[in-house]
């Protein structure tokens, strides 16, 4: 246990001293603290963006539902892609030119455009997204929570008291920028650390063949390709799951990075960075549900599904890696909070 949290520490400074050393880049602009100056590479922006949309319900929601669905849970990851690739593709590349052009360098400036009463358009749209955020932030926090309860019995507030810790330290100095590149870093490790339980829960069950007979044998229906059990049938289903990726449109954290790229023409090699690693992260999530619904098959809590295997199957110093994991994708909406208080100044 005390290599997990060592390794879990080691991390966590990690992530800090990037966001430091990107607070040092700052200039002493507002367009640089809001949008980084619009000079923000594809890849940090492809990166970050993934970090913001998945967050903590990668590590335990999706895993879980795979965990409880079985197969028919590959219909989330396809849905929810296409549904931001769409996004990606028609909406953000426009946002890019226009937010430049109209000298918009926030999501309320932007759908303000100095419209009549745009000052309370400004206003309104700030208070809706710290509102419906804030919310989300909590459900981010309780995921990192619940997962240092699990391994270490800590409270539930630590969770949020090392989250608003990091945060602090390095996003309220370094703006936007500061959380990109800590975002950036965050993914690599998610990344990391899912590939790495992937190959580790092949092995454990006897390869991918073995996984999946294991799964017929608990119950027939884990490896249905459709659920069973749709009211609507299967189109309003897959509908449902395309319109929640789409919904990227109307998440400001997700917006405002495509306004600091750097080029709208690099809208679409953001877009397919982002599309590629949103496949592997989504898709080796599912298949750990999978492998832990053979392997540790009587869970009382699914979400916790991934850092139940990790301990079973990973040394501890590597299962303190996957909580950092957990983390990384948890931590990325607290500077999102700090920057919708700045939009109503």
């Amino acid at each position: 246990m005390a290599l997990t949290l060592i390794s879990f520490l080691f991390f966590l400074l990690l992530f800090t001293i990037v966001g430091t050393y990107a607070a040092t880049q700052k200039q002493d602009s507002t367009s640089d603290y809001l949008l980084a100056g619009r000079n923000v590479n594809p890849w940090a922006i492809a990166l970050s963006a993934l970090s913001t949309g998945q967050s903590g319900f990668l590590f335990t929601g999706q895993v879980g539902y795979a965990y409880t669905q079985g197969l028919s849970a590959i219909w989330l990851a396809i849905g929810w892609a296409i549904g931001d690739y769409l996004a990606w593709t028609f909406v953000f590349k426009q946002l890019r030119q226009v937010s430049e052009a109209s000298d918009s360098e926030t999501v309320p400036a932007f759908l303000a455009q100095k419209q009549p009463g745009y000052r309370w358009i400004s206003v309104i749209s700030a208070l809706i997204t710290i509102f419906f955020l804030g919310a989300y932030a909590a459900a981010q926090l309780l995921a990192g929570s619940k997962a240092l309860n699990s391994l270490f019995g800590w409270d539930y507030a630590w969770g949020i008291i090392i989250g608003a810790i990091i945060v602090v330290v390095y996003c309220f100095s370094g703006g936007i920028r500061a959380s990109i590149w800590t975002d950036s870093v965050q993914t690599i490790v998610m990344i990391g650390a899912l590939l790495l339980l992937f190959t580790v829960t092949i092995f454990a069950g006897d390869g991918v063949g073995n996984i999946f007979t294991n799964l017929r044998q608990i119950d027939a229906n884990l490896v249905a390709l459709f659920p069973s059990d749709l009211a609507w049938g299967f189109l309003p289903f897959f509908i449902g799951w395309l319109v929640a990726g789409f919904g990227a449109v109307g998440q400001p954290h997700i917006l405002v990075r495509a306004m600091a790229l750097d080029s709208a023409d690099n809208m679409n090699k953001a877009r397919n960075i982002r599309t590629i690693c949103g496949f592997i992260t989504a898709f080796t999530a599912i298949f750990i549900g999978f492998a832990a619904r053979t392997i540790l098959p009587n869970l009382s809590d699914p979400e916790l599904a991934l850092l139940d295997l990790s301990q079973e199957l990973l040394p501890g110093i590597l299962v303190g890696v996957m909580l950092a994991g957990l983390f990384a994708a948890v931590l990325f909406l607290l500077p999102i909070l700090k920057y919708c208080l700045v939009l109503l100044l």
